[in-house]
């Protein structure tokens, strides 16, 4: 009776080595008397994105979701790491292959893609004859969500600064900010009578208090840079270096840069700042759309309403999506983030985006408007927020932005 036992348990054992090595190569197929996860079948793919902060919550709440869909390349799940980054130094970090404390990216999603060309840019030059850090074809970078650059102010004063709505919007603006009689002078050019008011209360305001965050290290301050240079030039396309080296514009834009008393770091940041401390600390900042609908409630109770303001011409931030051909990121890398991007790009997150992030879809199948009381687009309409754009100002190339920025850190940045 001896071998019948003895080939059963040879059986045994044979079944389980199979079952084993079946899971360290196929992964886990139904029960088996030792489901451990061993082998590099195992192993995650790990995809570190470094992305812009304005979509923290948004992009947080999608990864979370992306990971209950349990996602695999091959029989590797894959593990999303985020990594919040001001969008200038998402180019210059990745530019000089500055990895510490951050991981090595597998994809970078700045604000907008000024950066994605900005870094192309440098990484030209630091590397001479490579091909370039950005991927291309079914890899090239894609938007992922769309917000415009809008101006934010304490509606009583807004009436005061544009009392016929926003006609003159920069000038009017550079005006009040250099007006060394600060409201009261803003209220005797607009034509209140000393007894109206209007005229009362700006007595009381002492300067008008100016703001955007630092375009040294935000993508908000570099775009409100930007709308100021081609307002003064009034143009809305091909910005040169010329235009900024123009003495005239460059007095001009210190008149406004001056009066700004702080530069944030973080949009959001710096928008909440403005709802905490009020009329004191701001009176009109320029930030993106999607955080003017964020805060619009929260401001209510507290200081008054805050109404959000269209530019004549406005620029969007398009939160590209860019997978980089870099010598660390893994084939299986790529087709990873090739999957996270696809979800992110799916109705059901384009339309999260939305509702209650703020965003516009970059889906265009996706509506920006609905039935729904609670999108914000409806729900904000009585305070400024509106769907139509009048005019969009172009991207200006990497070396013109860079010329800019120059100009500021020589004039301001001191």
């Amino acid at each position: 009776m001896q071998p019948l036992p003895r080939v059963i348990g040879f059986g045994y054992l044979l079944i389980c080595l199979l079952a084993l090595l079946a899971t360290a190569f196929a992964g886990p197929v139904g029960y088996a008397p030792f489901p451990i996860p061993l082998g590099p079948a195992q192993d995650p793919v790990v995809i570190t994105i470094w992305y812009g902060t304005e979509k923290r919550q948004w992009l947080e709440d999608a990864a979370q979701r992306f990971a209950a869909t349990s996602p695999r390349v091959g029989n590797r799940p894959i593990q999303v790491v985020l990594r919040g980054i001001g969008s200038r130094e998402i180019a210059e970090r990745v530019a000089r292959q500055d990895f510490q404390g951050a991981g090595q990216p597998t994809v970078i999603s700045p604000a907008s893609s000024i950066w994605v060309e900005v870094l192309k840019n440098d990484w030209a030059t630091r590397n001479p004859g490579s091909p370039s850090i950005i991927a291309d074809g079914a890899d090239a970078p894609r938007p992922l969500a769309l917000t415009p650059m809008v101006v934010v102010a304490w509606e009583e004063r807004a009436r005061v600064l544009w009392t016929n709505g926003p006609a003159n919007f920069w000038q009017y603006l550079h005006d009040a900010l250099a007006n060394n009689e600060g409201w009261v002078g803003v209220a005797k050019a607009r034509g209140f009578a000393p007894d109206s008011p209007e005229y009362r209360k700006a007595q009381e305001w002492g300067f008008v208090k100016f703001g955007h965050t630092s375009p040294l290290t935000s993508n908000s301050g570099a775009q409100a840079l930007m709308l100021l240079t081609y307002a003064y030039h009034n143009k809305t396309s091909n910005l040169t270096n010329a235009d900024i080296l123009d003495p005239a514009f460059q007095r001009w834009l210190l008149d406004i840069e001056t009066a700004v008393l702080e530069f944030g770091d973080s949009t959001g940041t710096f928008m909440t700042s403005m709802v905490q401390f009020g009329p004191s600390k701001y009176d009109v900042v320029i930030v993106y759309e999607n955080l003017a609908l964020e805060n619009i409630q929260a401001a209510q109770g507290r200081w008054g309403d805050i109404r959000i303001y269209y530019p004549p011409a406005t620029m969007f931030s398009d939160h590209p999506y860019a997978m980089l051909q870099a010598s660390w990121v893994t084939p299986e890398q790529r087709l990873a983030a090739a999957q996270f991007r696809d979800f992110l790009l799916s109705r059901p997150i384009q339309e999260l985006a939305l509702q209650p992030y703020g965003f516009r879809p970059a889906d265009p199948n996706v509506p920006i408007l609905s039935n729904d009381p609670e999108n914000p687009f409806n729900k904000y309409r009585d305070f400024g927020a509106r769907v139509d754009i009048a005019q969009q100002v172009q991207t200006p190339s990497g070396e013109v932005v860079s010329t800019l920025l120059d100009l500021w850190r020589r004039q301001v940045n001191r």
